[in-house]
């Protein structure tokens, strides 16, 4: 949100809405004119209008929002046209092959003004019990970055679509393992 705040706000989409926690927030927002929540499970949107109360609150606020089901990894016009993208906690879900087209359908197709991604520091799990070092936060995960290769993928980024990006912690930094998330911002 702090992100979202710092870019300026205007219209954003939240790709991978899933129960629309960070959605609730940014309506909340007053610099936030409009918001599009999209996720690929119909039961993740369902649990998102349930917690934006869609059905309860007034139209005007209403009209700045709007929940639709849709992959990050297919071409969409309803994604187009946003000042920024937020893909909070969801890169990792994707699977490592996709990620050249999902940055295509973000980057190239939609290509919002910024772009804040989030997802977690594969070194920091040191610092979980239950995992290790080598374990990954969420049995749906399906790869976690390191520190390094997070950057390595957003400098691909920055290369194949002309946007620069900011690195940053999300969390208490550990001396030697980072912060628990990390966060690149983009803009074009």
């Amino acid at each position: 949100l702090s992100a979202v705040r710092s870019l300026g706000g205007g219209r954003v989409v939240d790709l991978g809405c899933g129960e629309g926690r960070l959605v609730e927030q940014l309506l909340s927002e007053p610099a936030v004119s409009e918001v599009l929540g999209v996720d690929v499970s119909i039961s993740a949107l369902e649990r998102a209008e349930k917690r934006l109360r869609l059905d309860e609150i007034s139209e005007r606020r209403r009209d700045r929002i709007r929940l639709v089901q849709g992959a990050l990894t297919y071409t969409d016009d309803r994604i187009t046209g946003f000042d920024i993208a937020t893909v909070a906690e969801v890169i990792e879900h994707l699977d490592a092959e996709r990620l050249d087209v999902f940055a295509d359908v973000l980057f190239a197709h939609a290509a919002p003004a910024a772009v804040v991604v989030t997802t977690p520091n594969r070194e920091y799990n040191a610092n979980f019990e239950r995992l290790g070092a080598s374990g990954l936060r969420h049995s749906d995960h399906r790869f976690e970055w390191t520190r390094a290769e997070f950057t390595a993928w957003a400098e691909q980024v920055r290369d194949r679509f002309g946007y620069q990006f900011e690195r940053s912690g999300i969390g208490p930094d550990d001396p030697e393992l980072g912060p628990p998330t990390q966060m690149a911002v983009f803009r074009r």
